[in-house]
């Protein structure tokens, strides 16, 4: 009679290892990681926990958002590599609630997926699309065979690259003026690209929305998130320096209190006017005060 046990080469018999079960709470993921740094990336474990991230967590976000065939496919993988990153972070064993934070990530990765496919670009740009079309400025792409069944006729003037131009030099201009803080030029590039992908719409529980992502994303401590945030992109009552510049343009670039608060965000013992003032109103609720 056979029995399912596998017999090794000096005849004991072992019994397949079963995979490991993986539940969504907080003792089970930091326990699977732990699990993980011994056994690496290849072990049954971390392809357990990968494989339930991808289906019960990134497919059904590609499915609620109504994609379908190869944009969910897309989607989905996109959103799996960007969980996955997060999950190598240190960071994530360090907050309250990690399966939030991964949901957080493979929704925005899925989100921005659907918009670098609605106005045929990448991600950043998509999302830049996005909002002026929300403002009414502008709208997604149609399909140019029904505008020309419509009668539609293509526009005989050419696209004006300014306006492009002029934004990518001023995001170079933040980069540089990061730099100049103390920051290393790569990091720089990444931390601009991530503020700018920061949730736009108000949340009246808190002064400045998504900084906490921010720390994960960026793997930074929570202090330093916000007053990146703060510096860069600012309050509706206190602008940061990127709204700044497009309004008032380089000359923001050489006020001290500006340059004080970049400063703040390397070196957590500075603390520049525009924190102090931002914070001082909500001495009276902490947990405003916490963003």
């Amino acid at each position: 009679m056979m029995n399912n046990n596998t017999t090794t080469h000096r005849g004991s018999s072992t019994s397949p290892t079963a995979p490991p079960r993986i539940t969504r709470d907080r003792e089970a993921l930091l326990g699977a990681l732990a699990t993980i740094d011994a056994e690496g990336w290849e072990g049954h474990t971390a392809t357990a926990l990968l494989q339930y991230v991808r289906t019960e967590v990134v497919r059904p976000l590609a499915i609620d958002a109504g994609l379908r065939g190869a944009a969910a496919s897309q989607a989905e993988a996109t959103g799996w590599e960007a969980v996955w990153v997060t999950l190598t972070k240190p960071s994530l064993r360090t907050v309250a609630s990690p399966w939030g934070v991964l949901w957080q990530v493979a929704r925005r990765a899925v989100l921005g997926e659907i918009v670098a496919a609605r106005y045929g670009t990448e991600e950043r740009r998509g999302r830049r699309l996005d909002a002026a079309a929300r403002s009414g400025e502008g709208g997604p792409l149609a399909s140019l065979d029904s505008l020309a069944s419509a009668g539609w006729e293509p526009a005989h003037t050419d696209p004006d690259p300014v306006a492009g131009m002029a934004w990518r030099e001023l995001l170079v201009r933040v980069d540089q003026a990061l730099v100049d803080a103390g920051w290393e030029p790569a990091t720089a590039t990444r931390i601009v690209d991530a503020v700018l992908r920061m949730p736009t719409t108000p949340d009246p529980r808190c002064t400045l929305v998504g900084w906490r992502l921010l720390a994960v994303e960026l793997d930074l401590p929570p202090w330093q998130a916000r007053r990146l945030a703060l510096a860069l992109r600012g309050t509706s009552a206190s602008p940061g320096l990127i709204p700044r510049l497009l309004t008032a343009g380089d000359e923001v670039l050489r006020d001290p209190s500006v340059r004080s608060e970049l400063n703040g965000t390397l070196h957590r013992l500075t603390t520049s006017p525009p924190f102090a003032t931002a914070t001082a109103p909500e001495r009276g609720r902490p947990q405003r005060a916490a963003g």
